[in-house]
């Protein structure tokens, strides 16, 4: 990568694909990152710059290492992570790391208690997933159903989630007019089709597009 390719990337927000950290903190952070990255729609993480996007700088071989370690020891199965490093104004040293989406899901992330948990993007967040959606990514492949794609309620869904980013069963039911039953049952077959993520966190359940 170049100077100006970095340079553009910058303009860019953080998103599903786009990470941006300023060091390395911890392993265990970044192993939910990776994972979560991997879990999704791949992404890269770029490390070596400030909150405001102004360049910081960091050392390659400390920050790799870490970053290395959790891609090895934190995530199961492992990651296999590409690399490059730019050298911005001849002084400051970014780090551009590549991870692609994974052909098998789900990768589970460890945390200092030696717990396991599956994480995704949702936008610009690495947040974890239900054991149900879970178990959704054991079966899911990475194609998209482009019939299902082409029904009214899903392309005024899709349209929506661009804008709005996440929405419960009931939002959607109101959206478009339909019962809450019928809403809740849609936005399952979505995820089920690799198009919806299902969020753990957030009561009431809230799904957010998986790639787009």
């Amino acid at each position: 990568m170049t100077e100006k390719q970095l340079t553009e990337i910058l303009k860019q927000k953080e998103s599903t694909t786009l990470e941006f950290k300023s060091k390395i903190e911890s392993p265990y952070k970044i192993a939910r990152t990776l994972a979560a990255f991997a879990n999704t729609s791949g992404g890269k993480l770029i490390v070596g710059v400030n909150d405001d996007k102004s360049i910081k700088g960091c050392s390659e071989i400390e920050e790799m290492s870490k970053i290395i370690q959790a891609a090895n020891d934190l995530v199961t199965p492992p990651l296999d992570i590409v690399y490059s490093s730019v050298l911005v104004d001849g002084k400051y040293k970014v780090l551009i790391v590549n991870i692609e989406e994974a052909n098998e899901k789900p990768h589970e992330a460890i945390d200092e208690r030696a717990f396991r948990a599956v994480y995704v993007r949702a936008n610009d967040e690495t947040t974890p997933v239900t054991k149900e959606m879970s178990q959704i990514m054991l079966k899911s492949g990475n194609e998209i159903n482009k019939q299902l794609l082409e029904q009214p309620n899903v392309k005024y869904l899709i349209t929506y989630l661009k804008k709005n980013n996440k929405i419960t069963a009931k939002e959607y039911a109101k959206l478009v007019n339909i019962s809450a039953y019928r809403a809740t049952k849609l936005l399952e077959a979505l995820t089920y089709e690799s198009i919806l993520l299902m969020l753990a966190k957030q009561k009431p359940t809230q799904f957010v597009l998986r790639k787009w």
